[in-house]
This record gives structure tokens, sequence and C-alpha cells, in this order.
């Protein structure tokens, strides 16, 4: 109807399910994310750290240890 292929719509969904900011429920559809905007830009740039350290050749754990060292 609008002229927009189903699987950009659908990868788009997808790409705002992981950045926390719209949710799938079974029964119910897609709906906006309830956490606060503060909350949701904070997942949004860990997804972010996460996704460089794996580029760089980190592991989560070792992410996570890093960040735990931080002052």
């Amino acid at each position: 109807m609008l002229g927009v292929n189903a699987n950009t719509v659908l990868r788009a969904l997808r790409r705002l399910r992981e950045d926390g900011l719209v949710e799938f429920r079974r029964g119910r559809g897609i709906t906006v994310a309830g956490s606060s905007p503060r909350h949701t830009v904070i997942v949004v740039q860990a997804r972010e750290l996460l996704r460089l350290a794996r580029r760089s050749g980190y592991r989560r754990e070792e992410l996570i240890r890093i960040i735990q060292e931080l002052p």
C-alpha cells in the first residue's frame, strides 16, 4: 500500500526492537516500549558499545570486566 518492501519494514522493526524502542507482543502486535527515554538511550548506547567490542574481538564477559574496572 505504501510502496515499501515488506523485508525493509521487518528489518527496521527488528532494529527498533533491538534498540528497546518497540516491543513485539503476541496477539497484541507491536507497541512502543514503555521504558523512560533516558533508559532507552542507555540501552541503545550499550548495545552499540557491545557491537563495537565484538567487532574488535572482545567477548561480552571481557567488556563487562573492563566496565567494572572503570573508576
